[in-house]
């Protein structure tokens, strides 16, 4: 048996929802799509599973550095609509990038580019799973057939406009840096490069749980819900929340100076936002107010 076999989405869940059918064919497409690009990297994702967590911008969450990857298939308050299949597509290569690295830095955004560039050739190719054998794109044996009637044509050729415009969506040709390409850096002052990259990482942010807390070595990653690959953890995944049922942050206590613990599901969140990325929970809120009666109404 050959061991990259094993790199890859081992298992796929999905919630047991509405068009369910579709839930689970839109996983095992992903899941099917980025095996290549695992096999390469070893990367491994124990379980490929759909969730729909309170907090609409969230959209995906890797469980240490690869045990469970979640990711939103349905858009907030619809459970019958699904996004494109190209967002979902590009939500599990973000979180396949949490398999090496924790936090929205310049190497995190570098992987991005680098495994979109391959992502989209091999969408262009056709190779999806192992991309050997029967996962090759397929081949004609024995000659042509008759020339097909130019009305079918027509129409595949505007299918394969679509799907161009689908992937260049999806995959901008070519890499891009963080803090923009060269042709935009080119024009940019350091200062302006710098505010595009902080906007960068504070838009994934908002919608990765995966996002860890700033440190100041890989030491110190493990404190967060995504665990390097260089730093394996015998620790269990932790408990869910109640309220989102997004897994709670158990680690170490973090730096009080950059970071706040929600008081409903445990999740420590940046200093810049105000609301829980996990529950949505405002920072200083401590529930609902105790139900007493007015003095003032006499009874």
């Amino acid at each position: 048996m050959d061991l990259n076999d094993l790199n890859k989405v081992l298992e796929v869940k999905s919630l047991k929802k509405v068009r369910d059918d579709e839930a689970m064919e839109i996983l095992e497409k992903v899941a099917k799509q980025v095996q290549p690009i695992m096999r390469k990297r070893k990367w491994k994702v124990k379980v490929l599973s759909e969730f729909c967590p309170a907090n609409p911008s969230l959209l995906g969450l890797n469980i240490g550095g690869g045990a469970e990857v979640k990711i939103r298939l349905r858009r907030p308050n619809n459970e019958w609509d699904f996004f494109p299949y190209a967002q979902i597509l590009d939500t599990m290569l973000h979180e396949l990038c949490h398999n090496e690295y924790g936090p929205h830095n310049a190497d995190f955004y570098n992987l991005l580019d680098e495994i979109r560039k391959e992502c989209e050739e091999l969408m262009a190719k056709g190779i999806t799973g192992t991309g050997q054998g029967f996962d090759l794109p397929g081949k004609r044996l024995g000659g042509f057939s008759h020339q097909p009637p130019l009305s079918s044509l027509r129409q595949k050729a505007l299918a394969a406009a679509e799907n161009r415009e689908r992937i260049g969506v999806l995959l901008p040709s070519g890499s891009k840096r963080l803090g923009g390409d060269s042709s935009i850096k080119a024009v940019l002052s350091p200062i302006q490069a710098a505010a595009m990259a902080a906007e960068r990482r504070l838009h994934d942010d908002l919608w990765c749980g995966s996002k860890m807390l700033e440190s100041e070595g890989p030491s110190e990653s493990s404190k967060a819900s995504v665990i390097p690959k260089s730093h394996p953890t015998s620790v269990p995944l932790a408990l869910l929340c109640g309220a989102c049922g997004t897994p709670k942050d158990r680690g170490n206590e973090a730096k009080a100076a950059k970071v706040w613990s929600c008081k409903f599901c445990t999740l420590h969140n940046s200093n810049e936002v105000e609301r829980c990325l996990a529950c949505g929970e405002w920072r200083y809120s401590y529930g609902p107010p105790v139900s007493t009666t007015d003095p003032r109404i006499s009874t």
